[in-house]
């Protein structure tokens, strides 16, 4: 969860602690779009927790044939195409998961220097390992599919002409006031200058040039004693002579003082008309436009301005991902299939292994290599379940299945077997005349309509 932002008394386990809202777009489609970008956010959360990534707002983005992605002030909100844009048929997972790891890439490089490419890859490294492990969630978020999943995972490659131009939109950022660094400024002059020069520097700025010691010359001496002629400086230094010469000294060096003050008000008033110190940076001109032409806001109405554009076709890397991004299912594929042909080398191998240290035939052999990839953990003995256990019994109230060896339906709390509980009761109200529902010995009151159980 960001930093600031805690949610209280959620009413379901969220996929990914990092991101705080999941917004899909509003219509028909909005339960799998929902569930499209809780996937996406699930399978992230390690990525995203390793790295000390958040994301405030994760949210569906309309179908457009520009860009797949885009990142809003470095993670504030990150956008996703779901759908291709011409067929509106939902994009392969395993691609939108990719198009993910760019843009959380951009939280920490807002653009595509070569040291962003190198975030982005350590990332899609990273959720290659995961998809090796069978990876898809922590807690409830790693049981599978649901049924509102396989509507998009079954998608393969991009079809012909469903390729958007470039898989991201950009990056952007609120547009504020900056202040517009000098030219010849007191950071570079204090660089050039010695500690020796820069002491004088400031002595100077204090007491003003060309000064000379009050007192040094017999007239001003004269003229601080009221046009007495002193014999000599005054020995005490708290003597009232030494008091009065020392305020002296400091009206005028404070007269010297307002005289250069005023010259650099005049000389500043003069440089306003021509420079300001701070850069407005909302201009018009400046404002970055959404696809349909609108102009971008952050959530406090401020404008946006664009930090990176789109990508270069040109460019090695983006070539490499747009290709990445076609074959990724392949990919997928291929590394199942590698997984499985490694488990299969291994036992011929234990089984070549065993028929050549013990003389085996070719059917013991491999049966006591198969045996030995048996983990240590597996039962060693056959448990024979009743042929019972394998039927499923649907309960006759809420049609739910339930295990054979089920008493209860798990749905309703049905009495599935009366047989198996012989004390159960039928509720008699009037609301419950002529339903099947069955109560069990031990409820008080009716799971259907809370009357309570007759004495």
């Amino acid at each position: 969860m960001p930093i600031g932002i805690e949610r209280i008394n959620a009413r379901r386990s969220q996929p990914n602690s990092r991101i705080v809202f999941i917004k899909p777009l509003p219509g028909p489609t909005a339960a799998f779009a929902q569930d499209f970008l809780e996937r996406v956010a699930a399978i992230c959360h390690p990525i995203m927790k390793d790295n000390h990534l958040s994301v405030m707002s994760l949210e569906e983005y309309e179908p457009n044939p520009e860009f797949i992605g885009r990142n809003f002030n470095a993670g504030e909100i990150i956008q996703l195409v779901l759908k291709t844009p011409y067929s509106g048929h939902w994009m392969s997972f395993r691609s939108v998961v990719m198009v993910m790891m760019h843009e959380l890439a951009h939280c920490v490089q807002m653009n595509h220097s070569g040291a962003f490419w190198k975030v982005r890859n350590g990332y899609a490294g990273e959720m290659k390992e995961l998809w090796a492990k069978g990876y898809t969630g922590d807690g409830l978020w790693g049981r599978g599919k649901t049924l509102l999943s396989g509507e998009y995972e079954g998608r393969g490659e991009f079809e012909a002409g469903e390729m958007p131009r470039s898989l991201c939109g950009g990056t952007y950022r609120t547009s504020r006031g900056r202040k517009r660094k000098r030219k010849g400024g007191a950071a570079e002059e204090k660089k050039s200058l010695t500690y020796a020069e820069r002491q004088q520097k400031r002595i100077t700025k204090k007491f003003g040039t060309n000064g000379v010691t009050l007192g040094d010359d017999e007239d001003t001496r004269v003229k601080l004693e009221d046009g007495k002629k002193p014999k000599g400086k005054p020995r005490v230094a708290k003597s009232v002579r030494g008091r009065e010469l020392r305020a002296a000294a400091a009206l005028t060096r404070f007269g010297q003082q307002q005289e250069e003050v005023k010259a650099e008000l005049e000389e500043g008033d003069s440089a306003s008309d021509t420079e300001s110190d701070y850069d407005n940076t909302n201009v018009k001109a400046e404002d970055a436009l959404d696809l349909n032409g609108s102009k971008l806001l952050d959530g406090k109405g401020h404008g946006m301005i664009k930090v990176c554009e789109e990508e270069d076709v040109d460019d090695r890397h983006v070539k490499e991902e747009m290709q990445e991004l076609r074959d990724i299912n392949d990919i997928a594929a291929a590394s199942e299939k590698t997984k499985h042909a490694s488990t299969v080398v291994h036992k011929q191998s234990l089984s070549d292994k065993y028929k050549g240290e013990q003389n085996l035939p070719d059917g013991a052999s491999t049966a006591l290599a198969e045996k030995t990839l048996i983990p240590k953990t597996a039962p060693t003995t056959n448990t024979i379940l009743p042929k019972e256990s394998s039927v499923e019994l649907t309960c006759p109230v809420c049609s739910m299945s339930n295990d054979s060896l089920s008493l209860l339906c798990m749905a309703c709390s049905h009495v599935l077997d009366v047989r198996k509980m012989p004390r159960h009761w039928k509720c008699t109200s009037e609301a419950c005349v002529g339903s099947l529902y069955v109560n069990s010995e031990d409820y008080g009151l009716c799971g259907v309509c809370g009357t309570r159980k007759p004495d």
